[in-house]
Formats: structure tokens, sequence, C-alpha cells
């Protein structure tokens, strides 16, 4: 079971679906939420300080702490409706160091990528994929659209042998045990390799019933003329799944965070949630 769910809190449009999502899960959990809402707020203000007027720092300021105090009164409120236990952070510092930080203290933390549409496109666009890579906790990723009735009853797993893979599995593990179906996904898997190191087809089965966790249904399926995102999500749609578990890969480079091509697709156009670990 999950214990204690952290959830980025903003002034964004779709913080609305985090908030109601992270809560959901925390009801079906018993689980604690911790509203995060970053002190500095929208990404860049900081950066502006010095080249604006006093008096649009000053209307920037007071819109953005209306906007802050307004988003605490709704989330407190929806978590009282919802019989969830909640508490509400202010952390200062980079938006990034703090989500980070405070997601070290939760099971897992909800977030969503930056709406191109929203009209505080000042959010910085990579801010998900900074706090995946340096959180050392699960992050489930939020669709900016749709509606979800179930949040990992039927679970896809993405399994390639990696490091960033079992990681996910280990994290999603409260989910996987309350999961009611899952599929488990290998994309171009190395049969040579698997030979050569004596692996055999129902050693992942095996591992999942000595966790207890629902018999899988393993596909095995080619990239070629697809790519490995696009694979993903079409076996997320053609199985039914409500959630994707997956490792996260990329590395830094001044701070940008720059995620594989298979992840980076993913958070582009995923159509269900996503949990990624790192």
């Amino acid at each position: 079971m999950l214990g204690r769910i952290g959830i980025h809190l903003n002034q964004d449009h779709t913080c609305e679906r985090r908030i109601d999502i992270g809560l959901r899960l925390a009801a079906a959990h018993g689980a604690e939420v911790v509203g995060i809402y970053p002190a500095s707020g929208v990404a860049g203000l900081q950066q502006d300080d010095n080249i604006l007027p006093q008096e649009v720092r000053s209307a920037l300021r007071s819109r953005q702490d209306e906007h802050r105090e307004a988003t605490r009164a709704r989330f407190l409120e929806k978590a009282q409706a919802a019989g969830v236990a909640c508490q509400w952070r202010t952390p200062g510092g980079d938006v990034d160091d703090a989500l980070a930080l405070h997601a070290r203290y939760c099971d897992l933390l909800v977030m969503s990528k930056v709406d191109p549409a929203d009209s505080f496109s000042s959010l910085r666009p990579n801010l998900p994929e900074a706090v995946v890579m340096a959180a050392g906790r699960p992050v489930l990723m939020v669709p900016n659209h749709g509606h979800f009735e179930t949040i990992g009853q039927r679970i896809l797993y993405c399994w390639d042998q990696r490091r960033e893979s079992a990681r996910a599995f280990t994290d999603a593990a409260p989910l996987l045990r309350e999961c009611k179906s899952l599929v488990v996904l290998e994309i171009d898997r190395n049969e040579k390799l698997a030979t050569e190191r004596d692996l055999r087809d129902d050693d992942f089965a095996h591992y999942c019933r000595s966790l207890g966790y629902p018999e899988p249904r393993h596909m095995l399926k080619e990239s070629t003329g697809y790519g490995v995102g696009n694979v993903i999500l079409n076996t997320a749609a053609d199985t039914d799944r409500d959630l994707i578990v997956m490792g996260a890969y990329g590395h830094s480079r001044m701070r940008q965070w720059i995620m594989g091509g298979a992840t980076s697709t993913l958070l582009s156009s995923m159509t269900v949630p996503v949990l990624l670990a790192n």
C-alpha cells in the first residue's frame, strides 16, 4: 500500500487533475497526501526580477500569492471532502530541487507535463524530467487530457532487463500488489543474449508469482518502423491498460535533463498515466 503521496501544485490549468488523481489514489490506499507548491512558483520569475520595473514585480508577486492561496484552499477542501489526511508545503529554492527533495519523503509524486496551450507557459517545460531523474522516487505522470475511471488496475510494465526497468518494477510494488491484470512487454528482445545468459521465457512469470502479483501476460514486440515509444503506447491501447510502468532513461547537461527517445515519446503523447522510475 502507498503510505504518503506528494502532489505537485502550481497555478497551471492541469493542477486540478493532479489533485483529483492524487486524492483518488490516496483514498484507495489509505495514504496521506502532501501538497507541494514551490514558493518560486512560475519558473523564470526570479530571473526576471532584476530587469522588471518594481511595480511590475509587485503585481506579479501579488498575483502569484493570490493563485497560491486559491490553490491551497481548493486542495484542502478537496482533501477534506475525500476524507484524506493532508499537509501543505511551500518549499523555497529551485523548483526541481524542492520537488525532488520532498518526493524522497513520499512513496510517489504526482506530476504532469506543461500543456502548451496553458496561459502559464513560463512553467519550465522540462521540469518533470528533472525531477524524475533526481528524486530517487517514482513519479506518476498524469496526461493533460482524458478521463480515467481507474488507475493501476490494469498495468502495462515495460521490461528490458536493465537497471532502470528493474527499479521501476520495485517502486511500483504497492500498485502491482493491488492490480487486477498485468501485461509485461519486452521490445526488441536480444534472444541471443537471453540464451547465453540462460534466461528462460517464464522467468518473469515465476518472479511475479513469488511476489503474489497477478499472472502476467508476456508480450514480445519489435519496434522497427514504429519506434519503442509508439509500440508502448499502442500496446497500452490495444490491451486496455490504465497505467504504464517503466524505467526512465536520460542524462544531464547543465541542469537540463534529456530523456531517452522512448521516455520522451511517452511524455509527449501519453494517453494513460505513466509511472516513471530511475
